[in-house]
């Protein structure tokens, strides 16, 4: 059984989530950079940052190069919007974490 997570953006261009995933506290901070009109995200897992800037694209596991050990996460778009501001707050893009045995 798949098992995804998704994640909400709210109105604002600088915010924090923090899940459980694979039994491990993840602290997932999405931020709005206006002149690439992109989201990015870092990632803490437990007490330790290992990822920084990581641009949200559609079509990819975000991330799969690393090898954490926590499943994946993966930008896919209702209606075939980018992910720039609007299309994730309005959710016309939707942000999913997969767990490591789906991903």
């Amino acid at each position: 059984m798949t098992t995804f997570r998704e994640f909400r953006l709210r109105d604002s261009a600088n915010q924090k989530q923090t899940v459980i995933v694979a039994g491990q506290r993840c602290t997932l901070r999405f931020r709005f950079n206006p002149s690439a009109d992109r989201w990015t995200f870092d990632l803490r897992i437990g007490d330790t940052d290992v990822l920084f800037g990581r641009r949200i694209v559609l079509g990819a596991d975000l991330l799969q190069p690393f090898g954490f050990g926590i499943g994946g996460l993966i930008a896919v778009s209702q209606d075939g919007s980018e992910p720039d501001y609007a299309a994730l707050i309005e959710r016309r893009v939707r942000l999913y974490s997969v767990e490591q045995s789906d991903a």
